[in-house]
């Protein structure tokens, strides 16, 4: 009898874990999309509730994506980065491919409202490979094709909507690398569209509210410590030497050329970043500040993941008055550090890190460094190349500063990093998120 009550009780206990586990999955999927704006949320719902489409999109991608490593596979790598800069104006390089060759002039006069640094590049390529830039537009043009074959069946609001996500590569790429739980959420919105809706619009104010404080509190510890805005800037230039973007600009700030054009979802981010990295972004959107008149500092919001894990792995044991503001920051907001903000890929790496399973071992009073984790694109990953243009894209004018692109880039980080943690085998059932998911629990 003592037996079947254990048994009864541990089966029970597991039911129950399971159910807390789903509730779990579905909380983190409904914060991931919760930073974007109302009309990309719009987008996500309705193509979650194709998921066949979906999961063909991703193979033709798989094939789309080698095709063109394999074309630029043999060129070394600085030949590689124009290439991939090239990919990131598809409507340019189907003008620049199409009729007759064009010759230099023509083809700078296409060029010329584009940023100086990328004209030189697209010129350079147009040049030297025309061929090959023949053969990357082929692969972008057909996979829109295919995308308007797989939807030509549907209602022509879905047809936009999954060219809109698709135009977002790194929502597109999260979707699909999660397709179960994509699967859960179309069902939840077919079921009930106006509660999810909903929800997703009260916990975008929570956290747009959440964000300004946090923000403010963080922006407000900086300022009162010199010794710390030392090391952040020391800290910035080291990562820098190892992560820099060298055709970035900071004029770019202004013309918004970050956010508009990302690498194609076709054609896959460069492989040497070992975090997914769909938009080449100013420096300073890595850091979290810039310097602004005189030389101050001037923050903008929380490191990125992609420098928390470089910080994580290998910086911090040289910065320790930084490395114990970050450990400051996680004892006050670790009991919901993970999902509380839009500065997630920040907070999970935090949380990652100084949690007890993932205290770094402590020798002779220096913190034995750990390599940054790999992105699951690629496994040839190498460093990139070293440069100082991060100097001058760190000396921003106030007005230049890009607020809709460092929104995106951190609704892009929060959404990437909320679904890190989140199990896959899926859940069935399409009423997961009644009852308001993730109401009350920031």
């Amino acid at each position: 009898m003592l037996s079947f009550m254990v048994m009864a009780a541990t089966s029970l206990s597991f039911a129950q874990g399971m159910v807390d586990s789903l509730s779990q999955d579905e909380s983190q999927i409904i914060s991931a999309i919760a930073p974007y704006s109302s009309d990309m949320r719009a987008a996500i719902l309705d193509v979650a509730q194709y998921p066949q489409v979906l999961v063909k999109l991703e193979r033709v991608q798989s094939r789309t994506s080698q095709s063109f490593q394999d074309l630029i596979a043999s060129y070394p790598r600085e030949e590689q980065e124009k290439f991939y800069q090239v990919t990131r104006f598809p409507e340019l390089t189907n003008t620049l491919t199409s009729g007759n060759r064009k010759s230099v002039d023509e083809v700078k006069a296409l060029l010329k409202d584009y940023p100086e640094n990328i004209q030189q590049q697209i010129l350079a390529v147009y040049q030297d490979h025309f061929n090959d830039l023949v053969k990357i537009n082929d692969i972008y043009q057909t996979s829109q094709a295919t995308v308007d074959k797989l939807t030509a069946k549907y209602p022509a609001q879905v047809q936009q909507d999954f060219k809109k996500v698709i135009e977002t590569p790194d929502v597109m790429n999260l979707l699909t690398d999660h397709i179960d739980l994509t699967v859960s959420l179309g069902e939840s919105y077919k079921n009930n569209p106006g509660a999810v809706t909903q929800q997703l619009d009260d916990l975008n104010k929570q956290l747009t509210d959440q964000d300004a404080k946090d923000l403010q509190e963080y922006k407000d510890a900086v300022a009162k410590d010199p010794k710390l805005q030392t090391e952040m800037k020391q800290a910035a230039g080291e990562f820098a030497q190892q992560y820099d973007q060298d055709d970035t600009n900071p004029t770019y700030v202004a013309n918004n050329s970050y956010d508009n054009y990302p690498y194609p979802y076709w054609y896959g981010y460069p492989y040497w970043y070992t975090s997914p990295m769909w938009y080449p972004t100013p420096f300073y959107y890595q850091t979290g500040f810039y310097y602004g008149p005189g030389g101050g500092l001037v923050v903008v919001g929380l490191p990125s993941r992609f420098y928390a894990n470089w910080f994580f792995g290998y910086g911090y044991h040289r910065y320790p008055g930084l490395y114990n503001h970050y450990n400051a920051y996680y004892n006050i907001h670790r009991t919901d550090i993970i999902r509380r903000n839009v500065f997630r890929g920040f907070n999970n790496a935090a949380y990652s890190h100084f949690s007890g399973a993932n205290r770094p071992v402590v020798t002779g009073g220096r913190n034995r460094p750990t390599a940054p984790a790999a992105s699951h694109q690629n496994a040839r990953v190498v460093s990139p190349a070293r440069s100082s243009s991060h100097v001058n894209q760190m000396n921003v004018r106030p007005g230049n500063f890009n607020t809709r692109g460092y929104e995106h880039f951190n609704a892009s980080s929060f959404h990437s990093s909320g679904w890190q943690g989140v199990r896959g085998g899926g859940f069935s059932g399409g009423g997961g998120f009644h009852g308001g998911g993730m109401h009350g629990r920031r």
